[in-house]
């Protein structure tokens, strides 16, 4: 039985048997078992522990037991004690183990493998100790933001709900002024017909009379009418019928409305760049290349942590992890063509849309390649994934020479198409010429943005979502060196747009509006040609480059 001094030194928090899931009241200082009473008396008269060291489970008796046991409950077979270990595995074993999956490998002593693997953990320590304050740092920092987002997104609910009550209010205003002026008009036209049909009375009432007088019944009274009428028999009876000019009826233009909506009601919500600015020019610094080495990246675009590659004089797509290992491939028949657009769609669908041949999008979905839509005889230039989770695709009438856009959903099915962009009510081709390489992308303003190298001419057109023309960049703001000669596309989250210039080695940068912003260009690679573009999870720029690399660069603040 425990004395008084045991007992006050006992274990506070029940702990549970190695053995039984009774609780523990003693421990093995030899092999370092918690054991209840029931497995106490069996540990003490097996013949493998008999001559252990027991005694009552206290805190210090936990302490001061020795650090290495002389064997440990086998972690595959609970029935079996582990008291040697492997050293091909780097694990302890038992008995049974060793007629197992560890027969014929060496072994070395339990106490050994204790040391070993103590060691190995402890050689971490240092470097867990030193980078824990660094996370526990970004762990505030993300709480923090968690703080910032939630009372920002108060603020743009209240931003959004002040402007439509703003809109409403300015609506409903102006309904009560068309409201008042239909009522004055019609007022006032309705008074102009109140004359006209008392002037008719009194011509009709005149003309009634002059029947009566002329065929009255009373012989006297007619012909006194017919010898002393006040009216002279030269004159006109009855007088010409007036006519009157009669009000136009009102009507209502449902087009002066609709102008009035969309320019006083549109809105969309994105994550502005409230706290977020670009770079000065010596800051901005990449942060990883990845070395392909598979010559000129045409297209690419990001896919959680992973990166869909098209290179020069390849017939295939391929898949790069950020080690610059090829993890998967789609086999085309693309390779003579200038432009090989890519289209990753977003992770809730787990998809791809690609471009297999001239004429043919295909969806990888499954591990299923299947044909997505087939065009024809209209070409594939470019092709992009919105906001709203549709496919924006640049076909080329090769007959006509020029470019259109087709909208389509995700499941093949089209909704638009914009064969020109509306420019003062002139249609005006959105590209043309006989030679297309092409990039597209959508911002979150739901702008279209082009960026165009044909035998006519190398600009960035943007348009609006149906058609009409918002701007034309060429390049002109960035004082260049040489001639623009744009290549991939993309847009932030902030409604940047970012365009690739090959023969000025440097990226475009502009506001949502075409306002040049910055030229971008990377620290000690100045001859370095980017040719796609695409942003990743962070908004940092990633750059497929003329010399097989691809290039993370951040940009922003």
């Amino acid at each position: 039985m425990a004395t008084a001094s045991e007992q006050s030194h006992q274990m506070q928090t029940a702990i549970k048997c190695d053995t039984c899931e009774n609780n523990a009241i003693h421990l093995c200082r030899t092999c370092h078992d918690r054991l209840c009473d029931r497995c106490k008396d069996i540990h003490s008269k097996s013949k493998a522990t008999f001559d252990h060291d027991i005694v009552l489970l206290t805190f210090e008796s936990l302490t001061l037991s020795p650090e290495c046991p002389s064997s440990y409950v086998c972690k595959w077979h609970p029935k079996f004690r582990a008291s040697i270990g492997c050293q091909k595995c780097k694990v302890p074993v038992c008995e049974k183990c060793l007629i197992g999956e560890h027969n014929g490998h060496n072994l070395i002593e339990f106490t050994q493998l204790f040391q070993y693997r103590k060691e190995k953990l402890e050689e971490k320590l240092s470097k867990v100790r030193s980078e824990l304050p660094k996370y526990e740092s970004n762990l505030e920092k993300v709480r923090q933001r968690q703080k910032e987002v939630s009372e920002n997104k108060d603020m743009v609910k209240k931003e959004i709900e002040y402007h439509y009550e703003s809109v409403v209010s300015t609506l409903e205003a102006y309904k009560q002024q068309l409201l008042n002026s239909v009522d004055v008009k019609t007022a006032a036209d309705l008074s102009l017909l109140k004359d006209q049909e008392n002037d008719l009375q009194t011509y009709i009432k005149s003309m009634l009379e002059y029947i009566a007088n002329i065929q009255n019944e009373d012989l006297q009274e007619k012909l006194s009418f017919i010898l002393y009428s006040i009216c002279s028999t030269d004159d006109i009876i009855p007088q010409k019928c007036p006519s009157f000019s009669s009000p136009g009826m009102l009507t209502y233009s449902k087009g002066c409305i609709e102008k009035y909506i969309m320019r006083k009601i549109s809105g969309f919500v994105c994550k502005g760049p409230r706290n977020t600015n670009l770079l000065q020019k010596e800051a901005v610094h990449v942060i990883k290349t990845i070395h392909l080495n598979r010559g000129q990246i045409k297209s690419l675009c990001f896919d959680s942590g992973l990166y869909w590659v098209f290179s020069s004089n390849e017939s295939t797509y391929k898949k790069y992890n950020e080690e610059g290992v090829c993890v998967d491939e789609i086999h085309v028949s693309i390779n003579q063509f200038r432009n090989q657009p890519f289209c990753i769609v977003d992770s809730e669908r787990v998809c791809a849309i690609y471009r297999k041949d001239t004429f043919k999008l295909y969806m990888l979905k499954d591990s299923q390649h299947k044909l997505f839509i087939d065009f024809e005889d209209m070409g594939i230039a470019c092709v992009c994934l919105t906001n709203d989770g549709e496919i924006l695709v640049g076909i080329v009438y090769s007959k006509a020479n020029f470019l259109g856009i087709a909208r389509y959903s995700i499941e093949g099915e089209r909704k638009q198409l914009l064969t020109h962009m509306m420019e003062n009510w002139t249609p005006k081709p959105l590209l043309s010429g006989t030679n297309f390489r092409v990039y597209i992308d959508k911002n979150v303003n739901g702008d279209i943005c082009l960026s165009g190298d044909t035998d006519l001419s190398q600009v960035v057109n943007v348009i609006s979502q149906n058609g009409n023309y918002r701007f034309t960049y060429e390049g002109k703001e960035a004082s260049l060196s040489h001639s623009f000669l744009p290549r991939g596309i993309c847009t932030n989250e902030f409604g940047q747009i970012l365009i690739a210039d090959e023969n000025n080695h440097g990226i475009h940068v502009l506001d949502k509006d075409g306002g040049f912003l910055t030229m971008i260009t990377i620290p000690g690679e100045p001859q370095a040609c980017p040719i796609s573009l695409c942003i990743d999870r962070q908004n940092n720029l990633c750059i497929g480059w003329g010399d097989g690399k691809i290039r993370i660069l951040k940009y922003l603040d």
